[in-house]
């Protein structure tokens, strides 16, 4: 019988190899820049500025309120005493 030659044998076995080392090494970079613990450091990070960002808007956005109703009132104001002056006006023309 004659033996069976098998191609590819060390091209495949060489791949396999180098797949395994770059295993490795994503292995070894990921525990270094710190896992799974560094990732969750990091959303806690982003937690808490989102939460400061949230509150500052909040506070922005009640002074903007406030600043709206005072220049609201004052406009209402300013154009009663506008009206007063103006119906003043057409009281002593008519006279």
């Amino acid at each position: 019988m004659a033996e069976k030659i098998v191609k590819g044998g060390f091209r495949a076995t060489l791949a396999l190899i180098i797949a395994i080392i770059a295993l490795i090494f994503s292995i070894i970079s990921y525990q270094r820049t710190g896992g799974l613990v560094g990732l969750s450091n990091q959303i806690k990070t982003l937690q808490k500025k989102t939460d400061t960002l949230k509150k500052e808007t909040i506070q922005q956005v009640e002074k903007l309120e406030e600043k709206t109703k005072r220049l609201k009132q004052e406009t209402g104001e300013a154009l009663e005493k506008l009206g007063k002056t103006l119906r003043f006006e057409k009281t002593r023309e008519k006279k």
